[in-house]
């Protein structure tokens, strides 16, 4: 028994990697939506309409919202799946091989014309998105009786992250499942024509994550301030979304629950922005992480803007150089060891007083 013991404990010290990281969590995270080719193309100098360009094609590499969000969790050891989409065709071929490094992938291929999605980005010199297309059609042809027949997979995962890229029917099937079997749920926009997908009955979901103008999309009002996004967050509510996260550009993000936990976080000022492909996709991956460890609401979103603070400063969707070490450790320096407190009275964010 004692020389067993041994031999297993040299198989782990062989196989933890270089950073000395924790082993992937027993509990899997499951991730169903997007898998898409990425290509992005940097424009030299100022971008103009209606001319030619000079610009420089970047390596293609592997993205869509739930798979970067995988591979990120994949990275921060945890244990996570991917239910997604792809071609029969070499793109498809691609984003499996790749992706299996970091998670177990789930791969609905489908025959015939449809192809795997692919997004491309154009950047300005600071890496600043300009414009992108997306070819999704491919997320069209799959139906809820997918989800339906995964109901094993969903019930036995910690949590699940869904983006919008499947059909209406898809999003509302995977919601009841994700309810009906008290899996927490955690919903990704990705934009503002997608998140019109959403069905009006938002009960089953635990955490929405959006920006202003995709909540201005789907609820149908012009949000020009925090009280306003404020308001808008409580509509989510009664809805029945109990926790919605709103990232406000690049100047902060706001949070409010059901309970009436509410507040604004700044989000700090970047030394270097190289690309922020992937930045939305950090942050969520971030704050699953920050939820799966059970950290309060504030910390959830904190670990999510450190996560981003990681990826931008990078030219990568997801960032090869995300940890649990290095997350924590940016965590630490954007907000010291215990969390920055807000709390918002008469349309005003205050900073509590330490106790």
């Amino acid at each position: 028994m004692e020389s067993r013991k041994e031999s297993n404990d040299e198989i782990k010290k062989i196989h933890k990697n270089e950073q000395d990281e924790p082993w992937p969590s027993s509990e899997q995270i499951l991730c169903i939506g997007g898998a898409n080719l990425d290509r992005k193309i940097m424009v030299k100098g100022t971008f103009q309409l209606h001319t030619s360009n000079p610009s420089s094609t970047r390596l293609q590499s592997c993205g869509g919202v739930a798979r970067n969000v995988a591979e990120n969790l994949g990275r921060l050891s945890r244990r996570v799946s991917l239910l997604t989409a792809v071609g029969d065709d070499a793109e498809g071929e691609f984003i499996i091989e790749q992706s299996s490094r970091y998670m177990h992938v789930i791969p609905l291929q489908v025959k015939g014309e449809s192809s795997t999605g692919v997004y491309t980005a154009l950047l300005n010199e600071h890496g600043e998105m300009i414009v992108a297309t997306a070819e999704m059609e491919i997320y069209d042809q799959i139906r809820p009786s997918v989800i339906f027949e995964n109901i094993p997979l969903i019930a036995s995962s910690r949590l699940v992250l869904l983006d919008t890229n499947f059909s209406m029917n898809v999003i509302a099937a995977t919601i009841h499942v994700c309810q009906e079997h008290q899996v927490p749920l955690v919903v990704s926009s990705v934009s503002a024509s997608k998140m019109r997908k959403l069905p009006r009955n938002l009960h089953g979901v635990e955490w929405l994550v959006c920006q202003p103008e995709e909540a201005e999309a789907y609820l149908g009002l012009e949000l020009k301030d925090d009280q306003q996004i404020l308001d808008a967050a409580r509509v989510f509510h009664k809805l029945g979304v109990q926790n919605v996260i709103i990232i406000c550009s690049a100047e902060h993000v706001l949070f409010a629950s059901q309970d009436g936990t509410h507040g604004q976080i700044p989000i700090p000022p970047v030394q270097q922005v190289i690309d922020v492909t992937g930045a939305d996709d950090a942050f969520i991956a971030g704050m699953i992480y920050g939820i799966t460890q059970g950290y309060p609401m504030e910390q959830v979103c904190q670990f999510g803007i450190s996560c981003v603070d990681l990826t931008i400063q990078t030219d990568r969707t997801v960032s090869d150089t995300i940890s649990v070490n290095k997350l924590h450790s940016r965590f630490q320096e954007l907000y010291g060891t215990h969390s920055q407190n807000f709390v918002f009275f008469k349309g005003v964010y205050f900073k509590k007083k330490n106790t």
